[in-house]
């Protein structure tokens, strides 16, 4: 299908883009259709495949939008950039989550499927993000005190990040079903730099 004279094509890779990250994040991979995708976009199902000739690359594309993002910071601490520690990286994570908040559900999405779609096209973010972790401030773990391995310090982190974007009941009673105000956002950063006083 030719695509329309008028129509401008970076502008349209984008509306698809961004329904089908909202498609992805709501159904996951396997539960979304590239019916519905187009229908979020208002295009035709032939136009949609015009732009992306698969689910799959479509998929590739949504993912590396939202975790080039991440790529980006952890280049930056891995380069050590001036005033770039390992703590504020966090703090950044946590800032980049809450603005893409469908990162966090497509990643749940996935972890969920036992899929390696993801970890296959992302191999570049693994890697980076895995280098920059190094540097958290824990010692070894041949040489840590208890609960000092920078390993654990990391899972810990990242559910701190993580769980409070979950849409968990518990969660729910806890803070409200609109949880995602600006002072919702000032206090868990808060409470997150806390965690990193204690942990780093």
């Amino acid at each position: 299908m030719a695509r329309p004279k008028d129509a401008d094509p970076e502008q349209m890779r984008v509306t698809i883009l961004d329904a089908a990250e909202q498609e992805f994040a709501e159904h996951g991979f396997h539960g979304t259709r590239m019916v519905a995708i187009a229908k979020r976009a208002g295009v035709t199902h032939g136009l949609l495949h015009y732009y992306f000739d698969s689910k799959d690359r479509l998929y590739e594309q949504v993912v590396g939008r939202l975790f080039d993002r991440h790529l980006e910071l952890f280049k930056q601490l891995g380069c050590e950039e001036p005033g770039l520690t390992a703590r504020e990286a966090v703090l950044r994570s946590f800032d980049l989550f809450w603005d893409h908040p469908n990162q966090v559900r497509i990643m749940l999405w996935e972890m969920a499927s036992a899929s390696d779609r993801v970890e296959r096209s992302m191999t570049a973010f693994y890697d980076e993000m895995a280098r920059a972790l190094t540097g958290l401030g824990a010692k070894p773990p041949a040489t840590s005190k208890a609960g000092g391995d920078p390993r654990d310090v990391y899972v810990t982190i990242l559910g701190a990040l993580v769980v409070y974007f979950f849409r968990d009941p518990i969660i729910k009673q806890l803070f409200g079903e609109d949880r995602f105000t600006e002072a919702d956002r000032e206090r868990r950063r808060a409470h997150l730099s806390a965690l990193l006083d204690s942990l780093l």
